[in-house]
């Protein structure tokens, strides 16, 4: 929620409404999947623009009940701070909108993209964000938002990586029972996986379309999570990473966990990273979709 860019704020929400025509009324089936994505672009452009006019009547229009977010600093934003930042007073910036790709699952949407805000006396701010937009009753509304700045240097691309290890087939078992208590399970077993540098059960786990956003904001594939995966971090570099403050949201067929790795290293340095990992009920079970990390910022 600090400096300049706030939390990805909108600058004419009335535009964004007249855009994919949400009003009030009878429920209505998910859009086909071009109109879908026009419309979502449409929506994503006015939810990272900056201007001087904040109408959080507006914005509230286009935000869920449930909205929770997770800012570039790291700081757990809900949907009152949201709102209340969008009538800050902010000088008008130049900003620039790029790499941005529209992700579908049914009801449930994935919006990935860079915003850099450029300010007269103040260096520029790129940041990767990823939304998730929930189709409900007529209209898109904003669930869930998180973005992480660009470190110099990384690219505003999708990182190129070279093909994936090759990997032995998984033998471990995944958990049965309440869809809940499953997903809890598989992001203890997802974060143990980092730890043991397990990369078969990230090879048994991520979808086919799996995407991530590191902690220095570069954007990769399945194949380059992989590879990294299969480094033996952990060992290498840390002293601790357990896993807190895990929450579940579920939407659909879709699912978000969020929670903290607030860690050790080795050269005694501390820090939180904080994640939100998207997960999709496949007919082979749950595989995870997305991955986002922010690292907390302090002071």
């Amino acid at each position: 929620m600090k400096g300049r860019f706030a939390p990805l704020i909108v600058a004419n929400c009335a535009a964004a409404l007249l855009a994919f025509g949400a009003r009030a009324g009878a429920a209505a089936a998910v859009p086909a999947e071009a109109l879908a994505e026009s419309q979502l672009l449409a929506i994503d452009r006015v939810i990272v623009g900056a201007g001087p006019a904040r109408d959080a009547g507006s914005l509230g229009e286009l935000v869920g009940n449930d909205f929770r977010m997770v800012g570039h600093d790291g700081a757990r934003v809900d949907r009152s701070a949201f709102l209340a930042a969008s009538v800050r007073p902010n000088r008008p910036g130049r900003l620039s909108h790029e790499e941005v790709r529209v992700r579908l699952f049914g009801a449930v949407a994935l919006v990935h993209g860079v915003v850099e805000a450029l300010d007269d006396g103040q260096p520029p701010l790129r940041l990767r964000y990823t939304h998730v937009f929930h189709w409900q009753a007529d209209r898109w509304l904003l669930v869930a938002a998180q973005s992480t700045p660009l470190r110099e240097g990384v690219a505003t691309a999708v990182r190129q990586s070279n093909p994936p290890p090759q990997v032995a087939a998984w033998l471990g078992r995944d958990p049965v029972g309440d869809d809940t208590d499953v997903l809890r399970q598989l992001n203890e077993q997802y974060v143990r996986a980092f730890r043991e540098a397990d990369v078969a059960w990230y090879e048994a786990h991520l979808a086919s379309d799996y995407m991530v956003t590191q902690g220095d904001g570069a954007f990769e594939y399945r194949a380059g999570a992989l590879a990294a995966f299969a480094r033996p971090t952990f060992a290498t570099h840390f002293r601790s990473f357990p896993v807190e403050q895990v929450n579940i949201r579920r939407f659909g067929e879709l699912a978000l966990i969020e929670a903290d790795n607030p860690y050790e290293m080795k050269d005694g340095r501390t820090g939180t990273a904080r994640y939100t990992d998207i997960w999709q009920k496949q007919p082979g079970g749950w595989r995870c979709i997305s991955a986002h990390i922010t690292p907390v910022r302090v002071g």
